[in-house]
């Protein structure tokens, strides 16, 4: 390689040559000019002058190095990159990166110092957050208690409005603590086994009271070649899909919102899932979709801002979906409704349940609405289920003539042609089924006598609709079924348990008591983990309550206590305002067999109890 010195003296870089002997042969003005160098000196990546110091570089030493030189302002960083000349000669041209490295080191400082502070900030609202959690658990809990009551008809409204504020604000709470956590970069995925249809099924179940209060229709569908088991954190899934249809239910007035899940592809052999949420709401303009994802952002326009929210739902969900390797779309249309959408891989488990005889259904179908959101609905799943002809009738007189031409026809009737025309139609079919809102339940009675041979309660399961088509003529309409909501309201039939709750906050701790006492079980106190460790060693417990933070010693220090002592087998439940996996993972490692986050639902606390007690089998051995 051939150099023009006369190049060399014109560039504003320092220019160092040597011979075979690493001795310095020529200069350029600008490396005269840093004064650390003379002609006759030896350079090289390991041998320099005493003025000139080696720094750690990141570039490999045989094609560039980085030297500190004093001058006489104050030392430079240069860095020299290596450049072989004929000969055995060598040039090394140097460039001052003094300032780059100080801006570096500034904004290592600098984000060092964000991270701290984004982690003490996380630290304060998980405090501020433990301690809203625990008056919180009283308020609803009490106020639970009394709806439950005999109250008039404004106590009763007055109590279901403190309940209600309670509920908004415990999802604030909740909201302001994931985004904390995701900003501190502490977003917790687990990865367990779970239902698909169910878990959508359940949503819609959970969002029907609110959407039927409205007048709206709300149903999933979950596409048959979706595996029926599938591995994935289902707590953070059900928060996604659980705040897209809340928001669906919130920003709709009529017509319904969709809940479906289809396999859209294959990465590597496992499914790449579409999870869609569809409304018919207000929709949203192009300008607003950018930045509704937005921390603290909502759409800017007259229709929405009679909704209430802190818009950090949709920016927690893309984080939580981005999180799990997938996106977050929307496609809007003011004045026809909105399709929040997000795709992820979420693999099959490797148990699959066992595939049972599929229940088959030969005749047609009738299905008499003029909903068109509820006809689209029951065409997926009827489609789903291999069912060939299905018609729609949009009034009572169209379903009666196509039941007159298809004798054999099953029917499923819509709540408003039931009411107006129910015995004509149910005397039209051998298989008439009314489809029924969750608030029409007192009117079984009425359609029974009207002719028809069942009823399905909306959101309708696949598999109850195919089940009440193929049983429908043989059985009489089912009894009602027990909504969750309604487990542990009045005395267990269960045997009753002796219960030992350790609980230092005395109103969490009267309402836990009478919770338990209305379910028919013996409760006895501690208002720390050593109470609780002297109580039990003077009586047998079926189970115990405690509280993780407790003032003397903690939950965590007392259920060690217990299992040392030989309390091996009794189950012991962490009752606890801290909500994050970490604190779950102290509790099992502490010995604990389970976990109930405050504020808890009455039922959940007694099923809990029917888990650890009426299902011992069925449940994990404790953690030792």
């Amino acid at each position: 390689m051939a150099v023009s010195l006369a190049v060399l003296d014109r560039i504003a870089l320092m220019a160092v040559m040597t011979d075979e002997q690493d001795q310095v042969t020529y200069l350029n003005a600008a490396a005269e000019e840093a004064g650390a160098l003379e002609k006759g000196d030896v350079f090289s990546p390991t041998k320099r002058p005493t003025g000139i110091r080696p720094v750690k570089s990141p570039h490999p030493v045989t094609s560039r190095f980085t030297t500190a030189i004093d001058t006489n302002s104050a030392a430079r960083l240069i860095e020299w990159t290596v450049s072989p000349l004929d000969g055995g000669k060598t040039l090394y041209t140097g460039q001052d990166v003094t300032r780059d490295r100080k801006s570096w080191a500034i904004l290592k400082d600098m984000a060092r110092s964000a991270n701290d502070a984004s982690q003490a900030k996380m630290r304060f609202l998980a405090t501020m957050s433990h301690e809203m959690r625990t008056p919180l658990n009283g308020i609803l809990g009490m106020t639970g208690l009394m709806i439950d009551t005999d109250l008039d008809s404004n106590q009763r409204t007055y109590a279901e409005a403190v309940r209600e504020s309670g509920m908004a604000l415990l999802g604030l709470i909740n909201d302001i603590l994931d985004y904390s956590k995701i900003e501190a970069g502490h977003l917790e995925l687990e990865e367990q086994v779970m239902d698909p249809a169910g878990l959508l099924q359940s949503i819609a179940e959970l969002l029907s009271p609110r959407a039927a209060h409205k007048g709206l229709e709300i149903a999933s569908f979950v596409a048959p070649d979706v595996p029926a088991r599938l591995l994935g954190d289902e707590a953070r899934l059900r928060q996604v899909i659980l705040n897209l249809a809340g928001n669906g239910v919130k920003f709709t007035e009529e017509g319904g919102v969709s809940l479906e899940l289809r396999v859209v592809g294959q990465n590597d052999a496992v499914p790449v899932l579409r999870f869609s949420v569809t409304d018919t709401g207000i929709g949203i303009s192009k300008s607003n979709i950018d930045r509704i994802f937005n921390e603290f952002a909502q759409a800017d326009d007259t229709r929405s801002r009679g909704y209430e929210g802190t818009g950090l739902g949709l920016s927690i969900a893309q984080q939580i979906v981005k999180a799990m390797g997938g996106t977050i779309s929307v496609e809007s249309e003011i004045g026809t409704g909105s399709t929040f959408a997000f795709e992820i891989p979420l693999p099959a488990a490797p148990d699959q349940p066992r595939t049972e005889d599929e229940l088959k259904f030969d005749h047609p179908v009738v299905v008499a609405t003029d909903n068109a959101f509820l006809r689209r609905m029951l065409m997926l799943q009827l489609d789903a289920a291999g069912i060939s002809k299905v018609m729609f009738a949009e009034t009572p007189e169209e379903a009666l003539g196509l039941l007159s031409r298809s004798p054999r026809a099953a029917l499923l009737c819509d709540l408003k042609f039931a009411a107006s025309d129910g015995a004509r139609l149910a005397k039209a079919s051998p298989r008439a089924i009314v489809l029924l809102s969750p608030v029409a339940r007192g009117r079984l009675e009425a359609f029974r006598r009207a002719g028809f041979s069942s009823y399905l309660i909306k959101p309708i399961r696949q598999s109850s609709l195919m089940e009440r088509l193929t049983d429908a003529p043989q059985r009489a309409p089912r009894a009602e079924r027990l909504d969750s909501k309604d487990v542990g309201t009045g005395p267990s039939t269960s045997r009753k348990l002796r219960v030992l709750l350790a609980e230092d906050n005395q109103i969490n701790s009267v309402l836990a008591t009478a919770i338990l006492k209305r379910a028919g079980h013996y409760v006895d106190l501690a208002g720390n983990g050593r109470e609780a460790v002297e109580t039990f060693a003077h009586a047998p417990y079926d189970i115990v309550l405690m509280d993780m933070r407790m003032p003397e010693m903690d939950g965590l220090e007392a259920t060690r206590r217990l299992r040392s002592q030989g309390a091996t087998d009794t189950p012991i439940i962490a009752l606890t305002a801290n909500a994050s996996t970490a604190d779950r993972e102290e509790c099992l490692a502490a010995g604990m067999n389970d976990f109930l986050s405050k504020p808890f639902d009455p039922n959940d606390l007694i099923a809990m109890l029917e888990r650890w007690t009426g299902q011992l089998e069925e449940a994990p051995r404790a953690v030792s």
